[in-house]
Parts: structure tokens; C-alpha cells; sequence
């Protein structure tokens, strides 16, 4: 089996705190894949120690009404992971070659905002996406980090 978008699920929710994670997992029960209840209690079992108290929404997808529908009339923090061209190659070192795009946004159209509060938020957004891009470039040569990836 493939686990290589479960496997960005599962990494990337960890700066997500856990009280905004439970609202991702509302499948239920008799709906649920195969291997829902796994991954949701790995993420869900994991520590918080990269989790990042400010986002408050976590999507991963490239289906545009789900991510659609996920980010609508919503006013807080969102990361946002969008996973693109990908080849593996299991007979080199670091085979695995993904593009990914990683998006830390908030609504900006608030109407009681102006136009220096609306940059002091997005630059909050970028403050959060630089802790995050860090931590990657921090665990890339560690152990828990993808063996065969880059």
C-alpha cells in the first residue's frame, strides 16, 4: 500500500493542535476506510511538541470543493498542504522526490480591518509558515523523517 499522502497527513498534523485536530475526524464509524481508525489514533496519540497553538484548521487535499467547502466563512488560521508531482524510486537513496505546497492563511477580508492590520496578520501567517519550513529543514536528516525522501 502507498502511504505517501497518509504519510503527509500524518506528518504535518502534528503542528496542529489537538482540539482543532478533532474536528477533522467526524466520519463515521460504519463509513470510515480502512485504516481511518489507525491514523487517527496515531495522530491523536502523538505529543505536541511541534504543534503550533495558533492554527486553528488543517486541510490536505487537491480537491477543490472539499478544500472549498472546508475554508468557507472561516476566520482563523488554516495550514494548508496541497501535494503535487511525486515519483518514487525504492532503489536509490532519497527516491522519493515530492512537490508539495504549504500554505499558512488566514481570511483577510475581515470588514473591520484595515489595511496595517490586514499585513500584521498575513505576517503572523508567514511567522507561523517559517517555524514550519525550519522544523522540516531540522528533521530532514533525522531518523523519524522519511528515510528515502527529500
Amino acid at each position: 500500500m502507498n502511504n505517501v499522502i497518509s504519510n503527509l497527513f500524518k506528518y504535518y498534523s502534528r503542528f496542529v493542535p489537538k482540539e482543532s485536530l478533532k474536528e477533522i475526524f467526524i466520519q463515521p464509524e460504519h463509513s470510515r476506510r480502512a485504516g481511518y481508525s489507525e491514523i487517527e489514533a496515531e495522530i491523536m496519540g502523538s505529543d505536541n511538541k511541534s504543534v503550533i497553538p495558533e492554527i486553528e484548521r488543517f486541510i490536505l487535499s487537491v480537491n477543490e470543493n472539499f478544500v472549498s467547502e472546508k475554508i468557507k466563512n472561516f476566520n482563523g488560521i488554516i495550514l494548508f498542504v496541497e501535494y503535487g508531482k511525486h515519483s518514487i524510486d525504492h532503489s536509490v537513496m532519497k527516491g522519493i522526490k515530492e512537490l508539495l505546497s504549504i500554505t499558512v492563511a488566514r481570511n483577510f477580508s475581515d470588514a473591520n480591518n484595515d489595511n496595517l492590520n490586514e499585513i500584521l496578520l498575513m505576517n503572523q501567517c508567514l511567522e507561523i509558515l517559517e517555524r514550519i519550513i525550519r522544523t522540516m529543514y531540522e528533521e530532514q536528516n533525522g531518523p523519524d523523517f522519511c528515510a528515502n525522501g527529500e
